[in-house]
């Protein structure tokens, strides 16, 4: 095998395994938001002073709900990156179509630009 089919094979388990750990989250996630639900429901739980549901709940089930926008996203972009990653050109910069970079690629496994095109499309 070459270097190049190693190097897609170790990059295509690697999205495989964030994608896996991603789905385990939101299924926690959800799971976590579904009890806070039902305590929030339930006569007299979470009743504060003013007998509404404690803001503990609310922001609790606000970042959960934050969290798995974020992990249906990541999601998204995985998929999107498995999909490339049955190009010939997956390391390829999807604006100048320079390398990406092994070393860009192993950090940011999602990442569809080089450095340099991501410098230029950022504002200091």
């Amino acid at each position: 095998m070459t270097a190049t089919k190693l190097t897609v094979k170790a990059h295509r388990a690697r999205l495989t395994d964030m994608r896996e750990d991603a789905v385990a989250r939101m299924a926690q996630l959800a799971s976590d938001y579904d009890v806070l639900a039902e305590v929030g429901t339930d006569v007299g739980s979470g009743d504060d002073e003013g007998g509404s549901e404690s803001d503990g709940t609310f922001v609790e089930r606000d970042r959960i709900r934050a969290q798995i926008a974020e992990d249906e996203q990541l999601l998204g972009e995985i998929d999107a990156a498995l999909e490339r990653a049955k190009s010939r050109k997956w390391q390829n910069c999807e604006s100048c179509d320079g390398p990406i970079g092994e070393a860009r690629l192993e950090a940011l496994p999602t990442t569809t630009v080089c450095v340099t095109c991501k410098a230029s499309r950022t504002a200091w």
